[in-house]
């Protein structure tokens, strides 16, 4: 059987009946995802359960701050045996079970933690909130209503979270709701001033390297209302970085003036190219990432495409071209 709620309290009651958690979230994890995850195990801990969190890609440099990050494993596959070690599986950030890149997750009871309009409810429970603003205040609402201790690190995982997604509070999804979670984060010891230095302003030098080199493939398109940038294994390689490094370079193309939808192609694997997708006010780009079984926000989304770089820009940048021209 399969629940649905939006109701927080729903899920602490489901949370109180498993002691052993494992907790992941979608693969290439951004800050809501491990934020949300260092919250969450936090929380869990106090409602007595041991909690495991793994992830199948490391986090970005940006996120190295956070307390807690130390007890994230990173494996290209779940535990041996972990259907006899774990109760409950709790995957936070993801609209489909695919999205962590784990086979078997299954096999475990699932509660689904999830924000985004997509959401699969494949769990069986189904904690969804599409008006919400990150998961991370999701994770803030279960702790309030269980009337858990919101620590200083948990509000500092949580405000990362939020910040995260909110884009510095500037996107669409900053609403009255995530600027009073962030309100409750600060009171609760979050650090507003500290976390955005570490999140914005402390690049290792390969990042600033490999910015500069992205950079170089920008192209303008559609009279400058669509941006394109392009990154390979080659050029990670040359600027000593990793693709984690890699995750908030979409956003600056998608500042230049006259704008609307900015992509960054990521020829990381053969046989496959991750897409990246921004947007401005009401371009719609995540209806463009499901036509390829992506998914995300609607200024916010992304996709991964079979095939060369040049058959993955073809195909995208067909799709896009309308969407683009119409805004």
């Amino acid at each position: 059987m399969t629940d649905v709620t939006r109701d927080p309290s729903v899920v602490i009651a489901r949370l109180r009946r498993a002691k052993r958690l494992l907790i992941t979230s979608h693969a290439a994890p951004d800050g809501d995802a491990i934020g949300s995850e260092l919250g969450f195990a936090e929380l869990a801990q106090q409602l007595g359960a041991t909690t495991t969190i793994v992830n199948r890609d490391p986090h970005p440099a940006s996120l190295g701050f956070l307390p807690g990050l130390e007890t994230v494993t990173v494996a290209g596959e779940l535990p041996s045996g972990f259907e006899g070690s774990f109760d409950l599986a709790v995957v936070l950030e993801c609209p489909d079970l695919g999205r962590p890149g784990f086979s078997g997750l299954d096999r475990l009871p699932i509660v689904n933690i999830d924000h985004h309009l997509e959401n699969a409810r494949y769990g069986e429970l189904n904690y969804v909130d599409e008006d919400a603003p990150a998961a991370g205040e999701m994770i803030l609402a279960m702790a309030e209503v269980a009337d858990a201790t919101v620590t200083e690190t948990m509000a500092t995982n949580l405000y990362a979270a939020l910040v995260t997604d909110t884009g510095d509070f500037r996107y669409s999804n900053a609403t009255p709701r995530a600027f009073s979670a962030g309100a409750r984060l600060v009171v609760a010891g979050a650090q507003p001033a500290e976390i955005a230095e570490q999140l914005w302003e402390n690049n290792p030098a390969r990042i600033v390297r490999l910015t500069a080199t992205v950079l170089s493939t920008l192209e303008l398109i559609a009279d400058g209302r669509l941006a394109v940038i392009t990154c390979d294994r080659a050029m990670l390689e040359a600027a000593g970085a990793f693709p984690e490094d890699t995750e908030s370079l979409v956003n600056i193309p998608r500042a230049i003036e006259g704008v609307r939808v900015a992509v960054f192609f990521k020829a990381f694997r053969d046989g496959s190219v991750r897409a990246s997708l921004r947007s401005r006010a009401k371009v719609d780009v995540q209806s463009v990432a499901r036509v390829f079984g992506g998914g995300g926000h609607r200024n916010a989304a992304g996709c991964t495409i079979p095939g060369t770089l040049s058959e993955a820009r073809r195909a995208l940048l067909e799709a896009l071209l309308p969407v683009v021209e119409s805004a």
